[in-house]
């Protein structure tokens, strides 16, 4: 069993198929152990590595290796694989799994820094819902030229694992007056070459936790698998927090959780819209905040760019695909309560429809059709 708890500024080390099998290194607390990489590659060690950083008394994460570039189905997929490993080779439910956003190996990081942080929103989603922790790895310099990070903060708080190395070479500790200035930032990378052990050196601006143990609660894996994974919500609606607590969960009147709104708890599978992340919490409303642990937050892309796509649900009887983005346009077809439609953008608030009618792009409403989760 890994330590369920270590405080920040603590070091740590990340290994792959590079390393030994062995994972013992002086002074390191925690370890990121590569598990996969796209769809197809597994480290052949880290069954390994896992077992004995568990023995040798560290916190153990894993990451995958992206290969999803800008791409949001690949991302899912790719972390659905991630998830599989970390299950199957015993990184515990509640610890931390990264996806690995860097150039090269079947990865670009050139594909427009909005669609990025799309995928990578995407994965940590998937990771978020198989009950880990989720976070995302590049360099400084990637996570500003390339990852609108700043949309990946406000969804998953704070959760960027980020490289910067103040020299090449070895280093024994890390110097926070390099430390590379960012919000959001949950571990730091400051080497590859930890005391000379040719392996990379992290330290942890957190304090990181276990919150479940090896394995998920009976309660809690129930309440995972009876929420509804895709909630609907209007076009406008940048983001939803769905409360995950099989007890339900606590609205409190700061995000320093310290006083509740009341006694009564919000219901396991209730719905809110989210108006921002502060210190781990979640905010819901005017001083009111969700414990970040009690709920999941899923992200909607279409809100925040009206070029993506998304796949909508008719909520209205007497819905019609339009001839045009405006309120007078003329009615095409018909389009069933309850299906569902591929969009490919938006117009205001016009949903752009894949579907063309006489080789002319049609439309439907923004508010009789909701964006899927």
């Amino acid at each position: 069993m890994s330590n369920l708890t270590v405080s920040k500024r603590s070091y740590g080390v990340d290994v792959a198929s590079y390393q030994a099998e062995t994972v013992n290194y002086a002074g390191a607390k925690f370890v990121l152990v590569k598990l996969t990489e796209g769809t197809g590659y597994i480290n052949s060690k880290a069954k390994a590595q896992i077992k004995s950083a568990k023995a040798h008394g560290l916190l153990v994460m894993g990451y995958f290796y992206a290969n999803h570039s800008g791409s949001v189905s690949k991302a899912r997929a790719e972390a659905k694989y991630a998830v599989e490993k970390a299950r199957a080779y015993g990184i515990p439910a509640g610890s931390y799994l990264a996806d690995d956003f860097e150039q090269g190996s079947g990865n670009s990081i050139y594909g427009g820094a909005s669609a990025n942080a799309d995928a990578i929103i995407a994965a940590m989603q998937v990771i978020k819902e198989a009950g880990y922790k989720p976070l995302v790895y590049a360099s400084a310099s990637v996570f500003r030229a390339n990852i609108n990070y700043s949309r990946v903060i406000k969804s998953f708080g704070t959760c960027l694992w980020v490289a910067s190395y103040k020299v090449r070479g070895r280093q024994d500790a890390a110097d926070f007056n390099y430390f590379p200035s960012m919000d959001g930032v949950a571990i730091w990378q400051f080497t590859d070459n930890y005391k000379g052990y040719n392996v990379d050196g992290n330290i942890t601006l957190i304090d990181l936790k276990i919150s479940s143990g090896s394995s998920q609660s009976k309660s809690t894996k129930t309440a995972v698998e009876s929420l509804s994974q895709h909630p609907v919500v209007k076009w406008n609606i940048g983001a939803v927090a769905v409360v995950s607590n099989s007890k339900g969960a606590y609205v409190y009147t700061s995000s320093k959780l310290d006083k509740r709104e009341s006694d009564k708890l919000k219901p396991c599978g209730s719905m809110w819209q989210v108006f921002g992340l502060e210190n781990g919490a979640v905010k819901v409303g005017k001083n009111q905040y969700f414990d970040g642990r009690a709920v999941y937050v899923k992200a909607n892309p279409i809100a925040y760019n009206d070029s993506k796509h998304a796949v909508a649900k008719i909520v209205l009887p007497h819905t019609h695909a339009l001839d045009a983005p405006k309120a007078d346009a003329g009615k095409v077809y018909g389009l069933e309560l309850n299906s569902k439609v591929e969009i490919q953008g938006r117009v205001g608030r016009f949903l752009k429809i894949k579907e063309l009618h006489k080789g002319k792009q049609v439309y439907v409403t923004g508010n009789r059709a909701y964006i899927v989760l």
